[in-house]
């Protein structure tokens, strides 16, 4: 894991050795998440949080990568049982590709690993279980959007993320994250490619 994780450091570092603009900014916003293949889940909602650096590679492309704080997880409403809400959440490391249609627009996608920090099932009577050993500490997934930046630096975005692993580490469990994003970002230094 430390290798891809300095694997990623360095491919990032190529990109800005050889960019046209390096920018930074910080994002925040709302998570739907939801975890495939879970009978009788519903979406939670949560935040996520983070700062990336927008690397420009020409005027219309440019990579994102991103250190992202992300609540995932679902709600759980069996039909015998309490319900139950589990909150499975991560430090995500995604890597954007971006195509500027115009400068203020664009259409992003990329890959992104994600590990694990928390992990608990939390019953409506209060009580809260922590389920780390239940969960596995890497999620690999694939992330779509798009975003709008306004002339100030501030924008607002979509994405879609979908794991490609299990996040169960066990025999009997099955299920692949699935979340959607709304948030805003600021931009500090080029607004615009």
């Amino acid at each position: 894991m430390k290798n891809l994780t300095l694997l990623l450091f360095f491919v990032c570092t190529a990109f800005a050795a050889g960019a046209q603009e390096v920018s930074f900014g910080a994002k925040g916003g709302l998570n739907i998440a939801k975890v495939t293949s879970t009978d009788n889940s519903k979406t939670r909602a949560s935040i996520h949080l983070g700062a990336f650096a927008r690397i420009g590679i020409t005027e219309e492309w440019s990579v994102q990568p991103e250190l992202v704080y992300s609540g995932q997880g679902y709600k759980w409403n069996p039909p015998v049982l309490d319900r139950m809400n589990f909150a499975v959440n991560y430090i995500n490391l995604p890597v954007m590709l971006q195509y500027h249609i115009i400068p203020e627009f664009h259409l992003e996608a990329g890959p992104q690993i994600g590990f694990r920090v928390a992990a608990k099932a939390k019953f409506t009577n209060g009580d809260a279980l922590d389920i780390k050993d239940e969960t596995k500490g890497v999620d690999l997934g694939l992330g779509f959007g798009l975003g709008y930046t306004f002339d100030m630096g501030l924008g607002v975005g979509a994405r879609y993320n979908f794991g490609l692993t299990n996040i169960w580490d066990n025999n009997r469990d099955s299920g692949n994250n699935s979340v959607a994003q709304i948030g805003v970002y600021y931009i500090i230094g080029k607004k615009k490619f």
